[in-house]
């Protein structure tokens, strides 16, 4: 049981294919993959058929999943400013796998997704691994589908982030390149697909109960308006989370197990602030909302986004081993944010050990909060396999 990774930055796909296949097939030692990850820069998307075509020529793999990046992530490293291409494959005996491909069908305004595989083929203990690509599968829709079908099951993806227009993704599967749509894998047998989703925010001030909303705004908080409640909580927070809420970096959390009395950052899907209505006091968001939700408001923060992903990580060091790793990382969380390249994947490490690791920047990040599946922004989404049992 292992996973390994190659990276070049040529820009030459036959290079960049005999460099990193002449690795892998290496550090394989002749075994075939069973699941097979590339991810690469805009350099390569012209070439992506030709790019599919080698690997599944060279490393012969089970499933092959691939998507273009604005930056990928290997080899310890987040390869920012450079053309990257990343390959990760994993040799995995007595896995399952079941890969798929979803379509968008438009059917009157919303369009649909088709392609789901049978529930009844899914093992109870299968997780969901997905690449989006971000005009042609709405998230509204890929996340209530998940959730109607699987929904006792976990998935973790991101969302291509180097395509620019519809109809023009590069999805990489075994037996062609998708322009439109998503394509995934179900993992289930001997490795098991756990998740890390860490927020670069934290809450400031107290949380609020709504008692007044409309699809996105937020009317009341707590009996009083909302804009009211935000100017207080600015008035009562320390000095840098002022700063950051008076500098565009303000965010609302809402707590997705309302069962819960007590709760803490790794409960909350966190939301942007869209703008406010200053004549009927409300806060619009970007999540509908309904009264009777508990929230809190929220700053990104690159120090606290480092405490908690640290912390997350800390939790998975005390389990078993993981065998490899799969990272999604908001391009909003590059070393502008963080003052410090390579962060995230540097943690990982820090915590995990040399994990063969591979990822991307990401145009929006999937992954589990309270069990329930979202799309996030500002995180780092983290897929971990580890040996069943």
């Amino acid at each position: 049981m292992r996973c390994v990774q190659a990276y070049t930055a040529s820009v030459d796909l036959d290079q960049a294919m005999t460099d990193c296949c002449a690795t892998l097939e290496a550090a394989l030692d002749g075994q075939a993959p069973q699941l097979v990850m590339v991810f690469f820069t805009s350099h390569h998307t012209a070439q992506a058929e030709a790019l599919r075509e080698a690997l599944v020529d060279r490393l012969h793999p089970e499933v092959l999943l691939g998507c273009p990046a604005s930056a990928v992530i290997a080899d310890g490293k987040e390869a920012e400013s450079s053309p990257g291409l990343v390959v990760w494959a994993a040799h995995w005996p007595g896995v399952e796998l079941q890969p798929f491909a979803l379509r968008p069908v438009h059917q009157g305004q919303e369009p649909t997704l088709q392609g789901w595989p049978d529930p009844a083929d899914i093992s109870p203990s299968a997780g969901f691994l997905i690449l989006s690509d971000p005009f042609s599968a709405p998230s509204e829709v890929l996340l209530a589908d998940f959730s109607q079908r699987f929904p006792e099951h976990l998935m973790v993806g991101g969302l291509a982030s180097a395509t620019t227009e519809n109809n023009q993704g590069s999805l990489l599967s075994t037996d062609a390149v998708k322009t439109e749509g998503l394509v995934g894998v179900a993992i289930s047998g001997s490795v098991q697909l756990d998740a890390v989703v860490s927020h670069g925010c934290r809450p400031v001030g107290h949380h609020f109960v709504i008692t007044a909303a409309s699809r996105h705004m937020i009317h009341e908080l707590g009996g009083i308006p909302a804009l009211t409640q935000l100017q207080a909580t600015l008035r009562d927070a320390d000095e840098r989370a002022r700063e950051l809420m008076q500098d565009g970096a303000l965010h609302i959390g809402r707590v997705v197990d309302e069962r819960m009395s007590h709760f803490g950052p790794a409960d909350l899907v966190v939301r942007n602030v869209l703008g406010f209505d200053p004549k009927a006091k409300s806060i619009a968001i970007s999540d509908h909302v309904r009264r009777g939700q508990t929230v809190q408001f929220m700053v990104r923060d690159p120090a606290a986004a480092h405490d908690d992903l640290t912390a997350l990580l800390a939790a998975e060091s005390e389990r078993a081993a993981p065998l490899g790793a799969v990272m999604f990382s908001c391009n909003g969380r590059h070393s502008h944010f963080f003052d410090d390249p390579h962060h995230d994947v540097k943690a990982l490490h820090a915590a995990l050990g040399p994990v063969p690791t591979a990822g991307f920047f990401a145009a929006g990040e999937i992954g589990p909060v309270g069990g329930e599946a979202f799309l996030h922004g500002l995180t780092a989404s983290i897929a971990l396999f580890r040996e069943r049992g």
